[in-house]
Parts: C-alpha cells; structure tokens; sequence
C-alpha cells in the first residue's frame, strides 16, 4: 500500500509517477515513502538542472513537499532525512528560495545554524 504523503505527491506531481514506478519495479513492490522521498530529491534535482527554478513542475514538487511538511506525523524522517538530505548542498542551495516556511524549518533542524532561512530565502548563501 503507497503511504498517503507519496500518494499526495503523485497527485500533485503526475510527471513524478513514471519515476516512482520504476522505483516500484525495482523493489518488487512498494518501495517505501522514504525511498519514494529520496527519488523525489533527485527529481527535483534534476528539474532544477534542466528547467530552472520557476519551473511548474518543480513549484508543485515543493509545495507538495510544504504539505507533508506541514500535514504528515512523519515530516522530519520523510522531507527532512530523506528529502532534504538527499540533496547536494549546491541543489539544497538552489532550491532553498522556493521551499515552504515548515520544510525551511526542517533543513534547519538537520544541521542548525548552518541554514540560514533568512538567507535562503534572499537567495544568499
């Protein structure tokens, strides 16, 4: 059974089915929403490369991520571990202007003080 916070995202984000399902194939199965989370990451990654930053897909990709942020008790494991820390620093970077308030704060979390919201949100670094 798919985890409601990644079936939220393939909702949202239709152009993300196609990864995930290979990432079903290859696990014989669900593979797990951290898993799902992580691939995510590289997605998102990816658009940020190609696309750029005021991309559609790429908006809707984070503002799902904002909504399990904000909705799921297993927000920290799946958008902070999994999610956030599976991006380089320099995607972390990239993308940090257009992440949610709630996922800001579980960047945070991860390494405090060594991500400044404020200056993610200016876009500094």
């Amino acid at each position: 059974m798919i985890a409601p916070e990644v079936a939220a995202v393939l909702e949202t984000v239709p152009e993300f089915v196609d990864r995930f399902m290979h990432l079903v194939e290859a696990a014989d199965g669900d593979p797990g929403a951290p898993a799902a989370f992580c691939e995510l990451a590289d997605f998102v990654a990816s658009l940020v490369l190609s696309r750029g930053p005021s991309d559609g897909v790429l908006v809707r990709c984070l503002a799902s991520l904002e909504q399990v942020a904000h909705e799921s008790d297993d927000a920290e494991e799946l958008v902070g571990w999994s999610f956030l820390d599976s991006l380089c620093p320099e995607d972390l970077r990239r993308v940090a202007p257009w992440l949610g308030p709630r996922t800001l704060a579980l960047a945070d979390e991860l390494e405090p003080g060594s991500f400044d919201q404020r200056s993610a949100i200016d876009g500094r670094s």
